[in-house]
């Protein structure tokens, strides 16, 4: 679908995310629902890299809202539209039987809260 909103297509220097394991397949996915392949030319495994790269010019990547980009880099984070948007899934793991210690049962608590919390506001 050319022309779709959820990327904007790059006329040149394409970058590839950091993490291979699942920020690549995100990228492939969100340019093939643009109607486009990606030409990956770059590769970097920091989010400050990229960044770098990407305020120097040398493409667009993919960064999830939680990984940082350093306030001085030159960049914008534009959010993704129409469909699919990408999802994570974050777990927590624990030793087992340790979810009923007070203090690990507290962490686990504020997570399911804060999960919640961004789930209510759609982010």
């Amino acid at each position: 679908m050319p022309g779709h909103p959820a990327v904007h297509r790059p006329h040149d220097h394409p970058l590839r995310p950091a993490d291979p394991a699942d920020q690549h397949q995100l990228l492939l996915t969100a340019c093939a629902t643009a109607g486009f392949p990606p030409r990956v030319r770059h590769d970097a495994v920091d989010w400050y890299a990229v960044a770098a790269l990407v305020a120097h010019g040398f493409g667009i990547c993919l960064v999830p809202r939680l990984a940082p980009v350093p306030e001085r880099c030159p960049v914008v984070r534009v959010p993704l539209r129409g469909e699919p948007l990408p999802v994570r899934r974050f777990l927590a793991a624990v030793r087992r039987g340790s979810a009923r210690q007070p203090p690990v049962a507290r962490g686990l608590a504020a997570l399911r809260a804060a999960a919640g919390e961004r789930e209510a506001k759609g982010v």
